[in-house]
């Protein structure tokens, strides 16, 4: 019987760390795209020079990282290109698993496992789109139309696999790059090949992150991983020559990926110690969301340093000051052919008007930064529902089947 017993739970070990390696990114196509560009791209070669030397100057210097202690918060669009499916089957996904991805990508940036470092940046879905319409921040378009987007997915640029331009992709649907981060939930990536994949702080009209439907989860460690090289993280074995050795770390904040408490090693040593050195803590490496080893659970003061020196910067820098995810100063009554919230925006209350079809139904109710704080039943034709606990800002409200109804209400 122990033997029975012990064999289930390495069977059951080995399900947990797939399952852990292909959420964390174990297919991140990040380096691939950077490499290529390194090489071919002298202007972008040259802004990723200039970049480092920014960085390098302000990253050891504490007496000029005034936003050490700051909470900032960067306004995030998503981009959901799908194929045509139903709103909630396939790759088009509900608002509720985007807004708890950006919850669970928030979570860990805030380090609520307390395992790492509070990074201290907090990423919101836009409430103001580019013309200061109201928003909730989920663009959905349907992309089946563009050449082998539905055979293949989306290319990354240089790779030679046989899916959509990139650029053809995102031009479906993107926002300023000064004002919101962009971020293009698609099919797939290469017909399968990579689950996610970022810019690193270049700007341009395509910066952002490109992720697979099925990795924008609130447990899957694609989206910080992914978040992470936007923010000029690299991986914590970068300089490894894919897998082949130990990463030079003669300067660790010019070698490597540049973080000096993050030790150097092979993108496959996730095992008790780091070949690679004896020095350092090496559950900072092997447990980082920038890591491929399975159960990644932390940043570290280093790489939030790194992320701070990036954010003082352009073009991250305008991020910052966005008014992408302040309230909207406007009178408006949300409705639907099914429901209606009002007022709104409301102070103390809001009413749900709903018709029989709706009785007994969940309702949920996210802040803009996808954490839960409201839930309950829809239990009469006009249900009450008490605000008074919540901060004034900008809550989403969902209900109904599969909670596909979705509505944005102003507390003042």
């Amino acid at each position: 019987m122990k033997k029975s017993t012990n064999f289930i739970l390495i069977i059951i070990s080995l399900l947990f760390f797939q399952m852990q390696s292909k959420g964390q990114s174990a297919q991140c196509a990040t380096d691939f795209i950077h490499n290529n560009l390194m090489q071919t791209d002298s202007a972008y070669r040259n802004q990723i020079v200039t970049l480092e030397s920014q960085v390098e100057a302000i990253t050891p210097n504490h007496a000029n990282n005034k936003l050490r202690s700051t909470l900032n918060t960067i306004p995030v669009v998503v981009h959901v290109i799908h194929l045509s499916e139903p709103l909630g089957t396939g790759s088009n996904i509900t608002d509720i698993q985007i807004q708890q991805a950006i919850a669970g990508l928030n979570d860990r940036f805030r380090n609520v496992n307390g395992l790492g470092v509070d990074v201290e940046l907090e990423f919101c879905l836009a409430s103001k789109d580019p013309n200061g319409n109201s928003t909730n921040g989920i663009n959905r378009v349907d992309g089946s139309s563009v050449p082998y987007y539905s055979a293949n997915g989306i290319t990354p640029t240089g790779n030679p696999c046989s899916g959509a331009v990139a650029t053809a992709i995102k031009d479906l649907s993107r926002w300023p790059v000064s004002d919101y981060y962009n971020i293009w939930v698609v099919s797939e990536i290469c017909n399968g090949s990579f689950v996610g994949y970022a810019s690193y702080p270049v700007g341009g009209l395509y910066d952002g992150l490109v992720i697979v439907s099925t990795s924008m989860t609130s447990n899957s460690g694609t989206l910080p991983h992914e978040v992470g090289h936007g923010f000029f993280l690299y991986h914590t074995f970068n300089g490894d020559g894919g897998n082949v050795s130990c990463p030079v770390d003669t300067n660790c904040l010019i070698n490597g990926d540049r973080v000096c408490d993050t030790p150097p090693h092979k993108q496959s040593d996730c095992g008790i110690t780091n070949p690679c050195t004896s020095l350092g803590v090496w559950d900072n490496s092997q447990y980082n969301y920038m890591a491929y080893c399975p159960l990644v659970n932390r940043f570290t003061q280093g790489q939030k340093d790194r992320i701070i020196a990036t954010v003082m910067v352009a073009p991250r820098a305008s991020l910052i000051t966005s008014v992408g995810c302040e309230t909207l100063g406007i009178n408006e009554s949300r409705s639907s052919n099914v429901f209606s919230v009002y007022p709104n925006p409301a102070q103390n209350q809001i009413n749900v008007k709903t018709n029989a079809k709706l009785l007994g139904s969940v309702y949920i109710v996210y802040d803009n930064k996808g954490k839960l704080v409201l839930t309950g039943k829809i239990n009469s034709e006009n249900t009450v529902i008490e605000l008074g606990n919540l901060s004034d800002g900008i809550y989403l409200f969902s209900v109904g089947e599969n909670l596909k109804q979705t509505f944005k209400v102003v507390k003042e």
